[in-house]
């Protein structure tokens, strides 16, 4: 097992993130993050990545292997290179839908990288904290691997009977528990006692899912930016829960604004469900704060109460702003997107209502909505 220190075998000479990991599976993420400055060096040195000339290539997010972990063979259904599409009905705003990955959700970005991990280091089980997107994302991959999955449940709390089935048909074993915390102490047993390997977090105050997994989100600016013919827009919308894929896009556009590829890093619009992350962001606390839940949330993918610190940091490293919504927010977004063709689910329609909500503020510049699962 890796020491967390030295992941790849190199010290990450200095990070972009604070806080983070110490656990012999679960990485420190500041320590993955030599892999910016491993690929900067390279670069200048004339042997390192090069941007590319056109979007042809590799269909998936693989084509970006360059800035992955070392894999031998990764497990791939596909994932990635989703469409940018500009929506007709709100100017200067496009779609990055991740609709189109092979589970319908973006957390197949995660799942591949994750799992690929998992196999290249021998551990037979992979185990999820989830009742939705993340569940099945990881079931698949783990079955295109051949690795057992367990996911971790609250009873009564699976987003659909459909998801159930789902989970079950590709093999997965489904644990209920009495409550959402039961869900981590569960997760962390297994990664103490039977040596399962954790894709999703399990920490209090929470962190990020596994770190390894995370950094699969970069390929997301990647793509933007490659999309945009190497320019980015003013403003990126992000559904946000413990906000992995937004803080991952930061270090992404970061890493890429380090190789000359693109000029700036595009401000982060982080679309909430609690006040836990505006409130850190606005007061510059470091550590957010724990929001008080309601007895029912629609909004299941963005209802973690408590922000982590590496998305308060993102977020102002971007310069950027949180966005507060309420279901009835995401419902009346969601219904706009669908009058226009767009099926999104609740919690996508997030980054919808973050486009409306920065052209009523004003912004007139270019807009990115993040929709990261279908309806």
């Amino acid at each position: 097992m890796a020491n967390h220190n030295d992941v790849w075998g190199l010290r990450c000479p200095s990070c972009l993130w604070e806080g983070g990991i110490s656990h012999a599976v679960q990485p420190c993420p500041q320590c993955l993050d030599h892999g910016i400055h491993m690929a900067v060096e390279l670069h200048r040195e004339g042997i390192g990545p090069q941007r590319p000339t056109s979007v042809q290539g590799d269909a998936s997010m693989w084509k970006w292997r360059e800035f992955f972990p070392p894999l031998p063979d990764p497990v791939s259904l596909g994932e990635g290179n989703t469409p940018l599409v500009p929506l007709r009905h709100m100017t200067g705003v496009w779609i990055k839908d991740e609709r189109a990955n092979p589970t319908g959700s973006f957390k197949d970005r995660m799942a591949s990288t994750a799992v690929s991990w998992a196999q290249a280091r021998g551990f037979g089980t992979v185990a999820v904290a989830s009742t939705g997107n993340a569940a099945v994302s990881t079931a698949a991959y783990a079955a295109a691997a051949g690795l057992h999955c367990v996911i971790l449940a609250k009873e009564g709390g699976m987003a659909s009977p459909d998801t159930e089935r789902s989970l079950r048909a590709m093999g997965a074993e489904i644990r209920f528990t009495e409550s959402w915390q039961d869900r981590w102490t569960e997760l962390e047993r297994g990664v103490r006692e039977r040596g399962w390997f954790p894709v999703s977090n399990y920490q209090v105050p929470p962190v990020s899912s596994h770190p390894v997994g995370v950094r699969a989100y970069r390929t997301l600016a990647y793509e933007i930016a490659e999309q945009r013919a190497w320019s980015v827009p003013d403003w990126i919308t992000v559904p946000v829960s413990r906000a992995d894929a937004l803080c991952a896009m930061v270090a992404g556009f970061d890493e890429i604004r380090r190789l000359g590829w693109i000029s700036r890093i595009p401000r982060m619009l982080a679309v909430v469900r609690f006040p836990s992350l505006q409130e850190a962001v606005r007061s510059g606390r470091r550590q957010p704060l724990t929001s008080e839940y309601p007895d029912r949330v629609a909004a299941l993918s963005i209802s973690d109460p408590q922000a982590t610190a590496a998305a308060a940091r993102a977020v102002r490293h971007s310069g950027g702003d949180v966005l507060v919504v309420d279901d009835d927010d995401l419902a009346k977004a969601q219904a706009v997107a669908a009058s226009h063709g767009w099926l999104v689910e609740l919690s996508s329609a997030a980054a919808l209502a973050g486009a409306a909500e920065l052209r009523q503020r004003g912004h007139k510049g270019h807009v990115v909505a993040l929709v990261t699962a279908a309806g």
